[in-house]
Formats: C-alpha cells, structure tokens, sequence
C-alpha cells in the first residue's frame, strides 16, 4: 500500500521531486521505503539508499571531535558542509537518479533548513529523492510546499 502511494506521488510530481516520507518511531518507515527500493531495483537498492546519520557521524570522527566540545556551534555549521558533501559525492556523476535520505534527526533538530535547499538544487535537475522523517519533526518542515507520504 505505501509503495503504490510513494510510486503514485513519484509519478506525479512536477519540477520539485522531493517527497517526505512520515511516520512514528518505528512504525517502518525505513522498511517500507527500503521494501519500495528492492521492487524498483533488486538487489541494486542499496546504492539508492543512503543512512545520512552513519554518514555524519563517519565524517566526524575524521576530524579533532575535540573542537566541538569547546564550540559546539562549529558542529551546526560543519554538518551543513558535511551534508553538502555527501550530496555531491553521491549524486555528481550519478546514473542512479531516486535516492533515498534517512535518519536526519540532527539536521531535523537543529532547526536548520538549509539542507532543504541542497535537495531543491538537485532536485530541480534530474534527481528524485526521499526524505525520512520522524513524526515528532513534522511541524518543522515546509510540508505544504513538498508532496508527503505518511506512514501509518
């Protein structure tokens, strides 16, 4: 049932192809999404999947994680880089062209929306992708200006 609507709302979309995929704790939202991605791409899917929150946390453990006990505000501006990063490592010279993000909850967190607009970038061009967001989240987000799909 949610891969249809997910399939659905993909189909329908028009210049902004980015979808917000909600739901509760551990109500499968990651399962479903990664249920859609096994039907569209076999045993492919993984290269369309992307733990945003593994990524981040790889990406500070390269660096003197020193520095953000004594300025936590450095860590809020890094993850912006960090992020952009990861998009262009992932999705710059790409065949893949649906991708999906999960476990954002810093970037949720934080307030910080400027990831949105990295995703209104590549979105705009040739790229589809999945946003998956806890509930508790929601009310952060510009969900009237993004299609959602929600997991019950």
């Amino acid at each position: 049932m949610i891969q249809e609507e997910i399939e659905k709302k993909i189909r329908n979309m028009d210049k902004r192809k980015l979808l917000f995929l909600f739901g509760e704790h551990m109500s499968g939202k990651t399962r479903e999404v990664i249920d859609f991605l096994k039907r569209k791409y076999g045993d492919e899917y993984s290269k369309h999947y992307i733990d945003v929150g593994l990524y981040l946390q790889q990406k500070i453990l390269e660096g003197p994680i020193s520095t953000y006990e004594i300025y936590p505000e450095e860590f809020s501006e890094d993850v912006q880089v960090f992020f952009e990063e990861l998009i262009n490592e992932k999705f710059i010279d790409s065949s893949n062209n649906l991708y999906v993000l999960d476990h954002l909850e810093f970037l949720l967190s934080e307030k910080n929306s400027d990831w949105i607009k990295v995703l209104d970038r590549v979105t705009l061009k040739k790229y589809t992708v999945i946003v998956v967001v806890p509930n508790e989240y929601r009310h952060m987000l510009p969900v009237k200006a993004y299609d959602y799909v929600e997991v019950v």
